[in-house]
């Protein structure tokens, strides 16, 4: 697996020409470790202090190099070995930001944890694995759950919401709340019993502004358990970001917090990061039968996606595809623009297809782009957006080739919902899908480790297929890659309409 992860170097963001520079940084740290069992903790800091540069331009670079360049690529790993490096980094990390003068906050919390350096940090994070179930008496007494979110959409439905549908039938009466996005709040408004407690995390900040939204997580916990005993209530983790990977305590008691490493967790034949969160759970909750992900759209979006769809069906719409060629602004998980255009293309001679705009300015272009081309041979474009979806449903004429989309996740989940098939890359959507049921077609081009693409890929109870690709390769099989996607999409037709 080391080997895996010092291959991954080469995938990293562009580095500067400086042989000193952020990014050769973390290769050293990494390299050093893994190939001579050193942890150059002298390395870190060196960083770190790039990272809080008072010159913006050079901060953000040493930031990218922390973030992409060092910390994500050991945890996209899923090695046991990396965890313990990333624990050792990211503790020094947190040592060294809290004595910035910035960071007086940081560290006035930390010192009411009993947290006075990293070896603290570390001692109490090896601490965490003493639970293995959740006794049953502690289960009569608890009358709240909270869950940390992952922070991303995609992680938060595909991990955190199997923990959740697996406690809940176990505690079946309990108030759960997760603490995380609002946009949370667009798939899961439609349960009463799940709340979303709002925390902001910015994932673009400087390394102390990330620091410091576990103070505000904090608050959350302390204010949802003012009035509750220690054994009244969960905390459940799931390997947040909120807690930098379980590294940052967030109740002085932990007697009922519940820590799943979903970086090391293991178990034979079991890959999907989905799976394995249902597998742990399981072993927590002592219940062996699988959870599998959910949503809970509220009323108002799964209406505009089955208004939409029917409409489309009305209109002489015999299928209806949904796409997302969204990659979260990671070029390296598509495979090209002609791919692309050819896919959708493909699809358009037995199928209607509903275009998400995706999240950047890049991919909002591309799709612009084949709306043009579609256009210029005649085909029918109709664009929906949040200000004119009203106006679009009111249309008692409405049909279209091509629909697509450009708005909140809420609505997207619903377009998915009510279509009768999902193709997408790596991102969000697979997971949306694979939670409704809906047929999906993954396009994984994976420039990470063989076990990222096995933990990553969707698992739901519908028709999951995945199509793997080699980012290095991806743009020049472009057409094998499209061949194998209308082969399944083909085959899903077919036994769909026997």
């Amino acid at each position: 697996m080391a080997g895996d992860i010092l291959q991954g170097m080469n995938n990293s963001p562009e580095k500067p020409s400086s042989p000193f520079g952020p990014f050769e940084l973390s290769d050293r740290i990494i390299d050093d470790f893994m190939r001579h069992s050193v942890f150059r903790s002298d390395l870190v800091e060196r960083l770190c202090r790039m990272a809080a540069d008072s010159d913006a331009g050079s901060a953000r670079e040493a930031v990218k190099a922390i973030f992409p360049g060092l910390i994500e690529r050991l945890n996209d790993s899923f090695d046991p070995g990396s965890c313990s490096l990333y624990d050792r980094i990211f503790a020094r990390i947190i040592d060294f930001h809290r004595n910035l003068p910035g960071g007086s906050s940081l560290d006035e919390a930390l010192n009411r944890f009993g947290i006075f350096d990293e070896n603290d940090l570390l001692l109490r994070k090896n601490g965490l694995f003493k639970h293995l179930t959740i006794p049953s008496d502690a289960r009569r007494k608890v009358g709240k759950v909270m869950l940390l979110s992952r922070v991303t959409i995609g992680a938060d439905v595909a991990v955190t919401s199997v923990i959740l549908n697996k406690l809940r039938t176990i505690l079946p009466d309990v108030d759960f709340v997760i603490l995380g996005s609002s946009k949370l709040r667009e798939l899961y408004g439609g349960d009463p019993h799940l709340r979303i407690r709002e925390i902001a995390y910015d994932r673009g900040g400087t390394v102390l502004a990330r620091l410091q939204s576990w103070l505000e997580v904090c608050r959350a916990v302390d204010e949802e358990s003012a009035g509750l005993s220690p054994d009244q209530f969960f905390l459940i983790d799931p390997d947040s970001r909120l807690s930098q990977l379980g590294l940052l305590p967030m109740i002085i008691d932990e007697r009922n917090y519940y820590f799943f490493e979903s970086r090391s967790f293991s178990r034979p034949g079991i890959k999907r990061i989905g799976e394995l969160a249902s597998r742990w759970t399981g072993e927590l909750t002592n219940r062996d039968e699988p959870a599998f992900p959910f949503l809970a759209l509220p009323d108002e979006h799964r209406s505009f996606g089955l208004e939409i769809a029917g409409k489309l069906r009305q209109s002489g719409a015999k299928r209806l595809v949904m796409i997302s060629f969204g990659a979260g602004g990671n070029h390296r998980k598509r495979v090209s623009d002609g791919f692309e255009e050819s896919l959708v293309n493909e699809l358009l001679k037995d199928s209607t297809v509903i275009l998400d705009k995706g999240a950047t300015v890049d991919e909002r272009e591309q799709i612009d782009r084949i709306c043009r081309s579609l256009r210029a041979s005649a085909g029918k474009v109709v664009e929906v957006d949040e200000s004119n979806a009203g106006q679009i449903l009111a249309d008692e004429n409405f049909s279209a080739d091509v629909v697509t989309w450009d708005g909140g996740v809420g609505r997207f989940a619903a377009l998915i919902a009510a279509s009768d098939e999902y193709i997408g890359y790596d991102s969000a959507g697979q997971h949306l899908a694979a939670a409704l049921g809906t047929p999906s077609i993954t396009v994984f081009v994976n420039s990470n480790s063989p076990v990222f693409a096995e933990r990553w890929s969707p698992y739901g109870r519908g028709r999951i297929d995945v199509v793997h690709a080699d980012a290095s390769e991806a743009d020049q099989k472009s057409d094998e890659i499209l061949s194998q996607v209308l082969k399944i999409h083909e085959d899903k037709i077919t036994k769909q309409t026997k």
